[in-house]
């Protein structure tokens, strides 16, 4: 009978067909097996590996936020005081920011007026040296002299500067205010061949034809009659005045013009310059 049984074709598909289904269900177990373990290692391998990346790196670097900055830019608050930090995210859009704007701009608040060399002693740009300015008259203007010179010029006038009781820069000063006043009066048409500066006045005297700056003396002569004469004068007039005419023996030239000594030039006002 078992004989029989076993060589039934029913009883053979039958058996083919358990033995393939348990054959195709332990190969499925050991399929998803395989493939959980292989997830699983992959996925302590990426673990792992953070955690080796970290334990490389001293733990100070890992926790000090000043690592990523720049030295010697990082705002750091008093411990003791609750100032916040600046928001990290809002300071890289404002570098973004300035990042895209072109290398030459400027904005118009920032942007540098435009202007020339300027005194050193607050009297603004130097004046524009007309063109038919005398040539000779350029090399007075102390603006344009070398550093050499204006050592030069401070070692050889220390005695007359002590004279007078001046600094190098007082100095230095009124050198600037003569050169910007002749240029002034050169631009104004006046005939002069140079300016002479009064200590006692403060005030300045183009030297112009046939004009002549003074300061009256009186005498008392034997018989009570009071006369006037010149103590000081200035200009190129002066030289052709007799020594008569001078002293008041004789009257003056009526080809002179006669200015008093408080007639001549501030040159602050006459610039306006600040002093």
């Amino acid at each position: 009978m078992l004989r029989d049984l076993l060589s039934s074709r029913w009883f053979q598909g039958v058996l083919a067909f358990f033995v393939l289904v348990v054959v195709g269900s332990l190969l499925y177990s050991w399929h998803v097996i395989r493939t959980t373990e292989s997830d699983m290692a992959r996925h302590d391998r990426f673990l792992l590996g953070r955690q080796n990346q970290n334990e490389t790196r001293p733990a100070d670097k890992v926790n000090d936020p000043t690592q990523n900055e720049t030295s010697g830019l990082l705002n750091t608050p008093d411990e003791t005081t609750d100032t916040p930090m600046p928001d990290e995210t809002e300071t890289e859009v404002i570098d973004l920011a300035d990042a895209f704007l072109p290398e030459d701009f400027v904005s118009e608040e920032e942007a540098p007026a435009e202007e020339g060399p300027v005194s050193p002693y607050g009297f603004g740009p130097y004046p524009e040296i007309p063109a038919d300015y005398p040539s000779n008259w350029t090399g007075r203007l102390p603006w344009l002299w070398s550093e050499e010179r204006v050592a030069q010029m401070e070692e050889r006038g220390k005695g007359g500067r002590e004279m007078r009781g001046i600094s190098f820069r007082e100095k230095m000063i009124e050198q600037e205010l003569l050169g910007r006043l002749s240029i002034q009066l050169w631009n104004e048409g006046r005939d002069f061949n140079g300016i002479t500066t009064l200590d006692q006045t403060g005030l300045f005297y183009p030297n112009e034809p046939d004009v002549l700056y003074v300061k009256w003396g009186e005498v008392e002569l034997p018989n009570g009659e009071m006369r006037r004469y010149i103590s000081q004068g200035i200009g190129s007039g002066f030289q052709d005045l007799s020594i008569a005419a001078r002293r008041g023996r004789e009257p003056l030239p009526d080809w002179i013009e006669i200015r008093s000594l408080n007639e001549g030039i501030d040159p602050y006002e006459y610039l306006e310059l600040n002093r």
